[in-house]
């Protein structure tokens, strides 16, 4: 009888301890496995771009104010230098397009935070200059560095921001400037201060005219840091930045980090071989789109936007806060951004380059086009509205597709498969002074083809 009961024990501590590893299997998968990652390139380029941000496609970029005068000068005070020197941040940019110091516009987080959820963005980035510090920092105003405090004391402009981003569900990131550690010594710590701090989800590293080597900037260190600081680690992407960063190598994938910047170099033809932002001034304006065409500034960056997705990227339109006037310029682009994507976001979220045929393409009677895909279904995006219905030369629809216009009736579109291409019938809308197309909005029209048709390159 004891040994019955004792057996049964024996059974039950079994199960119970099977139990609990099965329990700590499932945490351990829930949490994930985290790396140790080491400051050397064969380790560091294990990371891989979180899924996130490859969903995403699109991010708000926002400089903050610089100083004040009297902060610059109190600054300059401190450190030796004449107290009139006239500060690089409120002289850098044309009189029209000059930015606003911190006393001088409304700092209000809560309204740019909605203004990203109301654009469509999926996460905002913010301006930390290096020269510039806008959260509590030990590093500010120290001896022999060029760091200065702003504003007033205890005041966090960057938690601010990031709490506001946060609490409308979207990811938060900061840009930095590099400096060359040799002459700020303090940099790579204050860099790491921010990462504690804030846990950015993304980082900028800004100095394109450097051509200091990865050991004198200390990269290796610093993103080792950034990988094993935060805490989640596999959703966090740095800036292909880290080696030699010179200007020639503008728009190119460089060796190290999870995704690049394509800010001056042309729109390219070809799927690129990794993740890459296409980083775009607000305050400059957008004179053309990259079919070449000047559509004005909302058409122009919902182009941008749907050739970066096509071609394997995503967008980051930037915004200064101020002056007022041109700020509302891009406050209202931005919003126009939103409504279209509000219609045809399923062409851009969580999409893919389409790797069986091309990321572009034009219609038989030259409309430019943009490819996408998400699941068995192909996004065809033109630019321009076609009255008569498109045909795309290179397609050749499988039996069953089923094809519709996002934001359009729900009904789907009739198609033929003819010797010019893929032929789509236009849906016309009975009206009381005759018949027009119905069009869902003003510029860029969706075509979702479902399944996927097959690339089939016309005959020339």
């Amino acid at each position: 009888m004891l040994n019955t009961w004792t057996g049964s024990l024996k059974k039950a501590a079994a199960l119970t301890g099977l139990l609990a590893t099965v329990s700590i299997v499932s945490a351990q998968d829930v949490q994930r496995t985290r790396v140790h990652y080491e400051p050397t390139w064969t380790s560091l380029d294990q990371h891989q771009t979180p899924k996130w941000l490859i969903d995403a496609k699109f991010g708000l970029f926002i400089y903050t104010p610089g100083p004040t005068r009297a902060e610059w000068e109190t600054h300059h005070k401190r450190h030796g230098h004449k107290p009139n020197v006239t500060p690089h941040i409120l002289n850098h940019y044309p009189d029209r397009w000059k930015p606003l110091a911190w006393d001088q516009i409304d700092w209000n987080p809560e309204a740019l935070a909605q203004l990203a959820v109301d654009a469509g963005a999926q996460y905002v980035v913010l301006s930390h200059s290096s020269f510039i510090v806008n959260a509590p920092s030990k590093y500010a105003d120290v001896k022999g560095s060029a760091f200065m405090r702003m504003g007033p004391p205890g005041r966090d402009y960057v938690g601010d921001m990031a709490k506001a981003v946060r609490r409308r569900g979207l990811r938060f990131g900061l840009y930095t400037n590099y400096i060359n550690p040799k002459h700020h010594p303090q940099w790579v710590e204050s860099v790491k201060e921010l990462i504690d701090r804030y846990q950015p989800a993304t980082l900028w590293f800004d100095g394109d005219k450097l051509t200091f080597p990865a050991e004198e900037l200390k990269s290796r260190d610093l993103l080792a840091y950034y990988y094993n600081h935060s805490k989640k680690q596999d959703e966090v992407a740095a800036e292909d930045a880290m080696g030699s960063y010179k200007v020639a190598t503008w728009g190119k994938r460089l060796h190290h980090g999870d995704w690049y910047r394509k800010e001056e170099s042309p729109p390219h033809d070809e799927i690129s071989d990794g993740y890459y932002i296409r980083y775009r001034e607000l305050f400059y304006g957008l004179n053309k789109s990259p079919v070449g065409e000047s559509g004005g500034l909302t058409n122009n960056l919902i182009e941008w936007l749907v050739d970066c997705a096509a071609k394997g990227g995503g967008l980051e339109p930037a915004v200064f806060l101020g002056p007022p006037d041109h700020f509302d310029v891009a406050r209202r682009c931005l919003l126009g951004m939103g409504g279209w994507l509000k219609v045809n976001g399923e062409a851009i979220y969580g999409t893919r380059p389409w790797h069986e045929g091309q990321p572009q393409d034009i219609t038989a009677r030259g409309t430019d086009v943009r490819y996408t895909t998400k699941g068995d279904a192909l996004y065809a995006t033109l630019c321009k509205w076609e009255p008569s219905g498109p045909t795309f030369p290179n397609l050749h629809g499988v039996k069953g597709s089923v094809i519709t216009l996002l934001g359009g009736p729900h009904e789907a579109l009739r198609w033929e498969q003819t010797k010019q291409g893929l032929r789509v019938f236009p849906v016309l809308q009975d009206m009381t002074a005759g018949k027009r197309p119905d069009v869902p909005g003003d510029h860029a029209f969706v075509w979702k083809i479902t399944p996927r048709p097959r690339w089939k390159p016309a005959l020339k």
